[in-house]
């Protein structure tokens, strides 16, 4: 019953996504014009993982997990949902201006969780990058007059970044991904977002899309700074912990030729390529993982031995 399992992602697209994950690279299909988004670990009704190999081949994940809890581990049979959403994201345009709300208010409002989360830069343009937080504190009334009159940007931190980065975002904090980025999100298991500013764009059917300043500005936090790698920290010489918080433990793992982790009773892990590939096993189980595979690994499972030239995004509660 435990053994690793190779997940089918559900894909997104959007005004603004690209088509780097369409390609032979990675391998995504999709019966729309583009992949904006590739929901590569998701119990979200949205768009669902499927479990590819194994006992449980063809089978969504989140029915799985429903009927073996066991596999979530210690910790995330703690939380009322499966906590976490691990995403791959292609910007070829910017994402609108947004702010995702704390669990206390989208509870109330949404009838769902809030959103914290985190980017890992898989890719990104030279120049590119992201805004983050303000450049200053900012009033509500400047607030509303800058989205009124399109300068809102000039008002947020706008912040480079390069391959490698990665980008802690609390509940509260406004941002956007602008064009150019590819990148791997590990957030919580929510989708409600609250776009603040969309460029005058328009969708596929000529409509704008949807704003919701009146909620946006109700949970935004305009004192939130975020730097860049601020909590990065060195776990050994192939982990690098990109970011913790209640609901979710991101690392960087990289594998020169062969490496061990342990998957204790506490979590699963899910690992997430994106960079390389090679091939996985565990418990007498052996299944490739080539770029932009993602792998559910039960809590329990033990040794797993990664072996090739590769680097991944663990994502465990």
């Amino acid at each position: 019953m435990s053994y690793p399992m190779k997940l089918v992602a559900a894909t997104v697209e959007a005004v603004w996504g690209g088509k780097r994950l369409m390609n032979e690279k990675w391998n995504k299909h999709t019966n729309g014009s583009n992949i904006a988004e590739s929901w590569e670990l998701s119990c979200h009704e949205k768009g669902e993982s499927i479990v590819v190999n194994g006992e449980f081949s063809s089978r969504r994940l989140s029915g799985v997990l429903e009927e073996n809890p066991q596999l979530l581990g210690k910790k995330a049979r703690e939380f009322s949902f499966f906590p976490i959403l691990v995403k791959l994201i292609d910007s070829k345009d910017n994402l609108s201006i947004q702010v995702h709300p704390d669990d206390e208010y989208a509870l109330k409002n949404e009838g769902e969780y809030g959103k914290t989360e985190m980017w890992y830069i898989v890719d990104a343009k030279k120049g590119s990058g992201v805004y983050c937080g303000f450049k200053e504190p900012v009033s509500k009334q400047k607030l509303e007059e800058a989205l009124k009159d399109g300068t809102v940007t000039s008002l947020l931190n706008f912040i480079e970044v390069k391959k490698g980065d990665c980008l802690f975002i609390p509940a509260g904090t406004v941002h956007a991904i602008c064009g150019g980025i590819l990148l791997c999100e590990v957030q919580q298991n929510s989708s409600v977002t609250y776009r603040l500013y969309d460029y005058d764009r328009i969708d596929a059917s000529g409509n704008k899309r949807e704003l919701h300043i009146g909620k946006a500005l109700e949970v935004i936090d305009s004192d939130k700074v975020v730097t860049p790698n601020e909590n990065s920290k060195a776990i050994d010489g192939n982990v690098i912990q990109l970011a913790s918080c209640k609901y979710f433990t991101a690392c960087e793992l990289t594998c020169n030729e062969e490496y061990v982790l342990n998957v204790d009773e506490d979590s699963f892990v899910s690992l997430t390529v994106v960079e390389g590939g090679g091939a996985i096993m565990a418990d007498g189980n052996c299944i490739s993982l080539d770029l932009g595979d993602t792998v559910f690994l039960p809590a329990g499972l033990g040794e797993v031995t990664l072996y090739g030239n590769l680097k991944a995004i663990s994502a465990k509660v």
